[in-house]
């Protein structure tokens, strides 16, 4: 009997949320047989907080030779390092985002190092002491070359029309009231 048809849809979707104690008790409590399922069937979904990754590309994804676990830590790097800087981080917080072992993480860095995904070294301090990893991504390798949208022209191509009104300026039409007031004008002036 599958874990999700056990309890339904709704439930399973609110078990996932539960420690891994409460969800075995709940299956147990439905008949399911929990012992002889993996571990991982009763992790804690992660939270989503609106973070998300890049465009990736196919055959990045496509790569064979890369583990699994691999793949997955280089998509979540990918995300993480935005513009491309250089990431400062420990094998232990890739170890706890990725819920594997720090030795495992270690596995998968040798991995993508030796495909030409990503080259790391170690940060130390004044005693020598390793402080954390610095990851530089191959982002030619990882992302797709978007096309950038050209900024909109400072001057159009073309002449812009003047805001000058040409019925006045070119009008044939006399304004008798006009024509007094300019008269009036030429002689207290002494034009006229």
């Amino acid at each position: 009997m599958q874990l999700g048809h056990a309890l339904g849809p709704i439930s399973h979707s609110i078990l996932v949320r539960q420690s891994a104690e409460n969800q075995r008790m709940a299956y147990t409590a439905f008949g399911a047989n929990t012992t002889t399922l993996p571990r991982r069937y009763f992790l804690e979904r992660p939270e989503d907080n609106g973070t998300y990754v890049l465009p990736i590309k196919q055959s990045f994804v496509k790569d064979a030779r890369l583990m699994p676990g691999t793949r997955i830590m280089l998509a979540l790097l990918t995300g993480w390092a935005g513009t491309g800087k250089p990431l400062q981080l420990t094998q232990g917080t890739l170890a706890k985002h990725l819920r594997r072992s720090v030795r495992q993480v270690y596995r998968y860095l040798k991995d993508a190092a030796r495909e030409g995904y990503l080259r790391y070294a170690y940060t130390k301090n004044r005693l020598g002491m390793i402080t954390g990893l610095q990851i530089y991504l191959s982002f030619d390798l990882l992302r797709p070359t978007l096309k950038k949208r050209r900024p909109k022209p400072a001057k159009p191509d073309r002449t812009q029309v003047s805001d000058t009104n040409t019925l006045i300026k070119d009008s044939s039409y006399k304004d008798p009231e006009l024509d007094a007031v300019l008269a009036r004008f030429e002689k207290t002036a002494g034009f006229g």
